[in-house]
């Protein structure tokens, strides 16, 4: 067993080069500090190409940005950044040309060089040009054109004014950086073959077992202290817990944190790190697809989901909240929209008014075996079925779900999810109609509502530089939401992950408290020392 991990008394030396938050005395050569993760195996490891959560969280540890979330007054925020792999940057007085000074001397792992602006530049337009696999796309729209001015110098003109376009820089998503020489030598082999500036290379990956990361010893910031990351692949939950319990797993990455799992990680003197804004979980419901095309029946579905119920039952005692709005709180532009109530005899009412006296029966539907999808479907599956609609259900592995939602299969999609925390990235990847899936085209977008109602807002948003007019916008997509019912929200669900406190004494990031693109660390709380 490796031994365990400290932090510094020096937390100086933290703050100056963003070290990662595991950091110790001088490593033996025979004592490797070792983290072990249990979650699940990511599907790819090229950060353009996957939504999968599992898949979001180890992309950390691989990857940077242009920028970073700010920490300010001791906590990491969501709404300002810092430099990260570039120094500094400036705004043409327009508003629309961006220029970026690149850091000197960063480089990518395995030889690939020094990071330039030709990086920069692939690393945006391979996702603008909706390259094979792209997923975040529609978050660089804004962009109309990059030129490299030197190595280190890159000019981003911008269609239009964003008043987010920092925080479109920030390394999550699509704002990671990779090596161009490294996605052109490895083709489609790049993601199991990652190629980043972060603080851990990719080692190796045994298929359904692990994959291994180690520290890169040219890491710009510093090099982390922690020597290893070990990432298991452990689909159960029940697994993940006997494994932190006998010393195997330092965090998990659980499926759902229900009250059971919690009851047992206090049972063994393990913590639970809970942070925000986390994820919401949420059906859409496809306003083209029969007999979901009738708003009546998109009505009698929503009356007959109980919220509540389902929120108590898989997160009680304050484990998650009932959702308030399709934008979740905490994201600008968010404020609470009106749901139709549970009310089964209305539904009923509804459904028999829109030519469905008898209900209905939906056959296949495909739901993930995986984190909270099987559970939240079967208790809305016994609510649908008290009104008469029935939904026959084939449970299928999660890389299955994601392909046969984006098949429009489904006509109700359960999904969830965590954005960067402003209302125009999480609308547009959700809601603006090109991002509707289409098999025909290609088109692995996320509308799954198929809506087409808010195009105009979404694109007046994204140009508006008056914060209060900016928020008025994004107000009333939602209340078109609320008018065509397109989208109901359960639960807002805050990250949390199990931890073994003898082993890891505080929170873990990559590098400063971000783990997952989580933000609600205390900073100061991160450096407390073990006793």
């Amino acid at each position: 067993m490796s031994r365990s991990v400290w932090l510094p008394v020096s937390l100086v030396l933290l703050s100056v080069f963003a070290a990662v938050s595991f950091l110790g005395t001088p490593v033996a050569e025979a004592q490797k500090k070792v983290l072990n993760i249990a979650a699940k195996e990511p599907d790819s490891l090229d950060p353009h190409t996957s939504i999968l959560g599992q898949t979001q969280a180890i992309k950390r540890f691989m990857y940077r940005g242009l920028t970073r979330f700010a920490i300010k007054d001791g906590k990491v925020t969501t709404a300002e950044v810092e430099p990260d792999l570039a120094e500094s940057w400036t705004l043409s007085p327009e508003g629309t040309v961006w220029t970026f000074k690149l850091k000197k001397g960063v480089q990518f792992h395995k030889g690939f060089g020094e990071l330039t602006g030709e990086d920069v530049k692939f690393s945006f337009e391979r996702q603008i040009k909706r390259s094979p696999g792209m997923l975040f796309g529609v978050n660089l729209e804004v962009i109309k054109s990059i030129e490299v001015v030197n190595p280190h110098t890159v000019q981003i003109a911008l269609k239009s004014f964003d008043p987010i376009f920092l925080l479109r820089m920030v390394g999550y998503q699509q704002g990671y950086i990779v090596s161009k020489k490294a996605v052109e030598k490895f083709g489609e082999q790049f993601k199991w073959n990652p190629v980043g500036t972060g603080p851990f290379y990719f080692e190796r990956h045994t298929p359904r077992e692990k994959i291994v990361l180690k520290a890169f010893d040219k890491y710009h910031a510093g090099r982390p202290q922690i020597d290893e990351v070990h990432w298991f692949d452990v689909p159960e939950d029940a697994t993940k817990l006997i494994g932190l319990e006998k010393g195997t797993f330092d965090l998990l990455y659980p499926e759902a944190v229900t009250a059971d799992v919690a009851d047992q990680v206090k049972k063994m003197g393990a913590v639970i790190d809970r942070r925000g804004p986390g994820g919401q979980e949420r059906f859409y419901i496809n306003m083209t697809k029969s007999p979901f095309d009738d708003i009546r029946v998109r009505k009698a579905f929503m009356h007959a989901i109980d919220r509540k119920a389902i929120k108590e039952t898989m997160y009680p005692g304050g484990l998650a909240r009932l959702a308030t709005s399709c934008v979740p709180p905490g994201y600008f532009g968010h404020i609470p929209m009106e749901f139709p109530e549970h009310n089964p005899d209305l539904a009923r009412k509804l459904l028999a008014e829109a030519g469905h006296p008898n209900g209905f029966t939906i056959k296949p539907y495909f739901i993930s075996k995986s984190f909270f999808y099987p559970k939240v479907l079967t208790l809305a599956q016994e609510q649908l079925k008290k009104v008469g609609i029935n939904v026959e259900l084939q449970v299928v592995e999660h890389a299955t779900y994601h392909e046969n939602i984006r098949k429009n299969l489904n006509p109700f999609v359960l999904y969830g999810g965590t954005r960067i925390t402003d209302a125009d990235p999480w609308l547009s990847l959700f809601f603006d109609s090109k991002e509707i899936p289409d098999p025909a085209t290609g088109n692995k977008g996320t509308n799954f509502a198929h809506y087409r109602g808010m195009d105009d807002l979404l694109t007046a948003g994204r140009v508006e530089r008056d914060v209060k007019k900016r928020a008025a916008i994004y107000h009333e997509t939602q209340k078109r939401m609320q008018r065509d019912l397109v989208c109901l929200p359960i639960s807002d669900v805050p990250s949390q992950w199990p931890r073994n406190p003898k082993r890891v004494s505080t929170p873990f990031d990559p590098e400063y408290g971000e783990f997952a693109l989580h933000y609600s660390y205390n900073y100061p709380e991160m450096l407390k020392v073990l006793n």
